[in-house]
């Protein structure tokens, strides 16, 4: 190989490995890239949903703070919860209030899963035909954030309920799956009164 020829071969081996080192640097940002759009996307979600289920103390991945709780009450009302189904008399009525929907009595609605954050389970409250209340046997809590959430929501789903007397009411924000928990209950319990039987 004459001098020449040796030294554009090397020039053009040298062109090569800068294409082959930068296409693997273009490749080692896509992948970079890729990474950081995911965790992106993990983090968003877990904000969304109210943090890693599982663990108290709401950290959520992101060393305490508890951003998808802004603008909420984080010291909403106590819940009291009612009797447990096993320690009460299943109610069987005979008589309703004529013109009237439901028998009177104290129904228990079925447990429903709330997505991944724990149970909803309602009982509602007939008087005189009437849906006048409605107690919360068991609510979604396995996380700090769960519990906030649920304890915020409560409240709106139980008035809108008496109000319409049904089970029909419109999902709470940011607590979407309380909601639709606490609708599907409520539902199995007025299914009950309408036949006055606790089932």
């Amino acid at each position: 190989m004459t001098p020449s020829n040796r030294k554009h071969w090397k020039r053009n081996a040298l062109t090569a490995t800068l294409l082959v080192a930068a296409a693997g640097a273009g490749y080692s940002g896509i992948r970079a890239y890729d990474a950081q759009h995911e965790q992106e996307t993990v983090d968003s979600v877990v904000e969304q949903e109210g943090g890693f289920p599982g663990g108290r103390g709401g950290r959520g991945g992101r060393g305490g703070e508890n951003h998808h709780l802004q603008g909420m009450d984080t010291n909403p009302p106590e819940v009291e919860l009612a009797p447990s189904q096993s320690t009460t008399s299943a109610t069987q009525a005979t008589e309703k209030v004529e013109g009237a929907e439901y028998y009177d009595g104290q129904y228990y609605g079925d447990a429903i899963q709330a997505g991944r954050w724990g149970t909803m389970k309602v009982v509602a409250v007939i008087e005189n035909g009437e849906l006048t209340d409605i107690l919360i046997a068991d609510y979604p809590r396995s996380t700090y954030e769960s519990d906030i959430i649920t304890r915020n929501a409560l409240p709106t789903l139980i008035s809108e309920a008496i109000e319409a007397q049904n089970s029909e009411v419109d999902f709470v924000s940011r607590a979407t799956d309380s909601s639709r928990a606490f609708v599907q209950s409520l539902e199995s319990a007025l299914l009950d009164a309408a036949i006055g039987m606790d089932l």
